[in-house]
């Protein structure tokens, strides 16, 4: 038998014939949407499809090639007691490639373009270690790169300051 250090967690592998019966494998990722159809395109065996579960997660359930059942999932927030809010309209105007980028993510995060916004301004304001908490997976922080480059944001975090409006 083989054991494996992962963080703090310790695995242990042993020799055999595969026997998938009765175990079940379980992984938090990033985004289970995106690794599900990376899989799928792949050609492994979904069984079951994402899904929002009472346990916190959206999660997904699939069969490897020996038949063992692996469960990818991430976490979400949604299962917890609402919070009654009253919503105002705030007039909002944005720069022309933000306001691209910002539609294209919130339709990446299957949210609408409010509750987007709301999202990044909750996460900016709450503080993490020696900086700010992200809003968004390393997946979907690549992907945001990709929208900057497709709409040519070609200014950092700062350049707002420097913004002057087109007469």
């Amino acid at each position: 038998m083989a054991g494996v250090r992962l963080g703090d967690v310790q695995v242990f592998l042993e020799q055999g014939s595969p026997n998938p019966a009765g175990i079940s494998v379980y992984f938090v990722v990033g985004s289970a949407d995106e690794l599900c159809d990376a899989q799928r395109a792949n050609g492994v065996e979904i069984v079951e499809e994402p899904g929002d579960r009472l346990y916190g997660l959206r999660d997904y359930l699939a069969r490897d090639l020996y038949g063992y059942r692996l469960s990818f999932g991430h976490y979400i927030y949604s299962g917890r007691p609402p919070i009654e809010i009253e919503r105002v309209d705030v007039p909002v105007r944005l720069e022309k490639r933000l306001a691209a980028l910002l539609h294209d993510l919130a339709a990446y995060k299957r949210m609408s373009v409010s509750s987007c916004l709301e999202e990044i301004l909750l996460h900016t304001n709450e503080p993490f270690g020696d900086g700010v908490a992200s809003p968004h997976t390393k997946a979907q922080l690549s992907h945001i790169q990709t929208l900057k480059h497709k709409h040519g944001i070609d200014y950092d975090s700062h350049g707002s300051y420097r913004f002057v409006e087109k007469t």
